[in-house]
């Protein structure tokens, strides 16, 4: 699982000799994804990287860093990062961001198809604000919003809705890069669930398309 963040405190990611790490660098207009040390310059993406190795224990996790210290980011760091994640042909990506430029969006859902055509199932969330986003909106992949539950094994199928999945998302504990714990909010923190059931469908029948993974997450979540 790649999750495309802030980056991740390096004992999420597993033993030092296999965690692995990248950053997305930009010079100018120019930018590319490079290995670095692992670690979280905002605390973001350890939060979520700890939801997912709560509920997918076995989960081979890829950070992806893509936001600064102020948990911003660009659109052309977030298409790098997608690209690379297309080409790495990661098995699950979670995106626990997105943006509201629509510029983008073009561009966007070509990555989407690209990341289907590959096999790459691609988790989003949306924004808290409901305003509508990329690449959340885009109907090919899986679009998470957040609800209130206390089964971390939640997940609800709304139908008419292009943000189709709820998941846990309301007062959820979590990691920080410090090793403490402390309980969040938001869409963020229910994509990593959804992300994590994907995972562990794939690690069951690794041949299952992005869309069957879709198809059977769908099968098996509740309605409303």
């Amino acid at each position: 699982v790649a999750i495309v963040d802030s980056g991740v405190a390096a004992p999420l990611l597993g033993d030092e000799a296999s965690a692995r790490s990248f950053a997305v660098r930009q010079s100018g207009l120019l930018a590319a994804v490079e290995p670095c040390v692992p670690g979280d310059v905002h605390h973001h993406g350890t939060a979520v990287a700890s939801i997912l190795r709560a509920i997918a224990p076995a989960a081979s996790l890829t950070s992806v860093r893509v936001l600064d210290d102020l948990g911003r980011g660009s659109a052309s760091a977030l298409r790098t990062a997608l690209e690379f994640c297309i080409r790495e042909r990661f098995d699950v990506v979670n995106l626990s961001l997105g943006t509201r430029k629509r510029e983008m969006l073009l561009d966007l859902y070509d990555l989407v198809d690209q990341a289907a055509v590959a096999g790459v199932v691609l988790v989003c969330a949306t924004d808290n604000v409901g305003t509508p986003d990329y690449p959340a909106s885009c109907t090919a992949l899986v679009s998470v919003d957040r609800v209130a539950a206390d089964d971390p094994f939640t997940l609800r199928f709304r139908a008419g809705h292009r943000v189709a999945f709820l998941a846990r998302g309301e007062d959820v504990e979590v990691t920080s890069p410090t090793g403490g714990t402390h309980r969040v909010s938001g869409a963020s923190f229910a994509c990593p669930h959804v992300s994590a059931f994907a995972a562990r469908l794939r690690a069951a029948r690794p041949g299952l398309h992005p869309f069957e993974v879709k198809t059977a997450l769908h099968a098996a979540a509740s309605r409303g």
